[in-house]
């Protein structure tokens, strides 16, 4: 007979053959879908008491109940007394106590014996197929006349792959993660291998420039060979990743400052190339990371370096930039004034401690303004311009022995300092000779020219006509190289060429014209440079500036993203193109 009942949560009404009591199945009402408990066949002594009890329980129960059916028995044998006894199966392959003598057995495995698997059609041929569906967790109705075996495999197989809403949110997260780590660590590897397939080329061309010019000179012109090897060493110590890296940066750089100690006959190119290789030192500056893995140089290596590159300086005024130069660098790396450590062992250090002050001061007066005030407790004389500049620019008077007059302010101090302290009209009235009246005013408007460029134009121009007549020639080269550069920068490249023009020798003139030419790379940021401004400076195979500034304009179209290497490929091997080369390599990464 049939089994009829009601779901215990929805009250749908079911009517199911015997067979399925016992067993457990999902409501077919969409709004229901809880799993309900089957009841046993009413047929007498079909339910016990218990199952009576438990159905109950069940049918009034908020939560879906799952009929517990009793599993078989097993046989268990004593392995001392040999007693038999039953346990449940639950407790297959577990350690059971003889109920005899205490001791623990081992419960048995049964047999498994794999089932036919009615849902894919597996199971006997000659089997009969019943209509109707009479699987564990189904029902149909016998008055629709039963259900094909499909449509209950379909059925059972909804069940099965039914998952909870939020089941299935956490599944879609969880894949969806690992997707997007899996993608992230293949991006992150492309792009790895992309870079250091990047670096690596980088690295072949710069290698080629330097062996392309080497190769060609054989040692016959230092100048030429000392700025490869500086642009060598910058490269590689901005890229540097390990020990190795680093090592050969610094040998590059050190190559640099040997073929530069070896020039002779230009004081101008021996000296601004000494110069420029000091400041490059600078780029092996490092965090404490990179230090200790070995990639940048540790501090009092690197002092040792400052110091052997500028004690080779013969131009007091050339080693005065470069420390400039370098204590703008080192600021920028947070060490403002660690170019003081290594100043007492070089010339005249209370000028360069005071250079030190008056850049920093020009970089930010405020900011900088106690670390200037502790460089001037570490001099003891006042005879230094620059010393007597950073005293009146701190207003910190210098105190002179008991009987002992105060030295004569100079005239660069009085400029610099009424620069320094925004009194440009003080700055273009200085007085002396006319090389010190044209140093003052290079020296006010090198404070002036980012801050006030009309005044900045004035002074430029007052100094510039002093170093074309009364002072021509008793200045030093880097000094008139820098006026021609803010000249340029300030849109004046015409007296930046009168001036360079006037210069009594070529690498002079050189210079002066490298100046203007970066003036003109400064006014015309993120726009291509013209090749035209190459042509005044000089030939590149005799005059390291002309060199230099073919490196320079390739640097900077290559920052700027400009196409220039087909101009580069067009440029004489062995002599040219190699500076042409390294700037291209050098503008990539100042683009990155």
């Amino acid at each position: 007979m049939a089994i009829v009942f009601d779901c215990p949560h929805c009250k749908t009404n079911y009517r199911l053959r015997d067979e399925f009591g016992g067993k457990t199945a999902t409501c077919k009402n969409p709004n229901c879908r809880k799993v309900i408990p089957i009841p046993m066949s009413r047929t007498p002594g079909a339910v016990s008491p218990q199952d009576l009890d438990a159905l109950a329980a069940a049918a009034f129960s908020d939560e879906p109940a799952v009929q517990q059916v009793a599993g078989p028995m097993i046989q268990v044998t004593c392995s001392g007394c040999d007693h038999v006894w039953m346990v449940e199966s639950s407790k297959e392959g577990k350690n059971v106590l003889c109920p005899e003598c205490r001791r623990p057995n081992r419960v048995p495995l049964r047999k498994q014996q794999e089932k036919a698997d009615w849902r894919t059609g597996a199971g006997p041929s000659m089997a009969k197929k019943e209509t109707g569906l009479d699987r564990e967790g189904a029902f149909g109705t016998i008055g629709m006349g039963g259900i094909s075996d499909d449509t209950a495999r379909e059925i059972v197989k909804s069940r099965e792959a039914e998952v909870e809403p939020e089941e299935r949110r956490k599944k879609l997260i969880k894949r969806s993660l690992i997707a997007f780590v899996t993608i992230a660590i293949l991006g992150a590897g492309g792009y790895y291998l992309f870079k250091s397939r990047k670096e690596a080329a980088a690295d072949a061309k710069m290698e080629d420039a330097v062996k392309e010019l080497t190769e060609a000179t054989k040692d016959k012109d230092p100048k030429l060979e000392a700025i490869i090897f500086r642009a060598s060493g910058e490269y590689r110590s901005r890229s540097a990743g390990s020990e190795k890296e680093a090592k050969d940066a610094l040998l590059d750089l050190q190559k640099a400052r040997n073929k530069a100690k070896a020039i002779k006959g230009s004081d101008a190119d021996h000296n601004i190339i000494l110069a420029e290789v000091a400041v490059t030192f600078t780029e092996l500056m490092g965090t404490t990371e990179q230090v200790d893995k070995g990639a940048r140089m540790k501090k009092d290596a690197l002092l040792g370096e400052f110091r052997q590159t500028l004690q080779s300086i013969t131009d007091p005024d050339a080693t005065a930039e470069a420390i400039r130069g370098i204590t703008r660098k080192l600021a920028a790396d947070g060490h403002p004034t660690m170019a003081e450590e290594f100043t007492h062992q070089l010339a005249k250090p209370d000028e360069l401690v005071g250079q030190i002050g008056l850049e920093l001061l020009r970089l930010n007066r405020d900011a900088y303004k106690q670390q200037a005030e502790e460089l001037l407790k570490k001099v003891s004389t006042n005879d230094a311009p620059s010393i007597q500049a950073l005293r009146l620019v701190l207003n910190k008077p210098f105190a002179p022995k008991k009987g002992e007059a105060a030295p004569a302010t100079s005239p660069v101090a009085q400029a610099e300092s009424a620069a320094l302290t925004g009194d440009f009209e003080r700055a273009i009235r200085v007085s002396g000779k006319p090389e010190e009246k044209a140093k003052a005013l290079a020296a006010a408007a090198n404070v002036a020219f980012e801050t006030n460029p009309a005044k900045a134009t004035e002074m430029l121009k007052a100094a510039a006509e002093l170093l074309k007549g009364e002072a021509k020639g008793l200045v030093s080269s880097i000094i008139v190289a820098r006026v021609c550069k803010q000249l340029a920068y300030l849109d004046r490249a015409d007296l930046a060429d009168s001036l360079a023009g006037a210069q009594p020798d070529e690498p002079s003139k050189a210079w002066a014209r490298l100046g203007g030419l970066r003036g003109r790379l400064l006014l015309s940021k993120d726009k291509k440079a013209d090749d035209t401004w190459l042509e005044t400076i000089g030939d590149p195979a005799k005059q390291a500036a002309a060199a230099k500034a073919r490196e320079e304009i390739a640097r900077h179209n290559a920052a700027n993203g400009q196409d220039y290497q087909a101009t580069v490929k067009s440029w004489p091997s062995g002599s040219v193109r190699p500076f042409g080369t390294a700037g291209l390599v050098l503008g990539k990464q100042d683009r990155k």
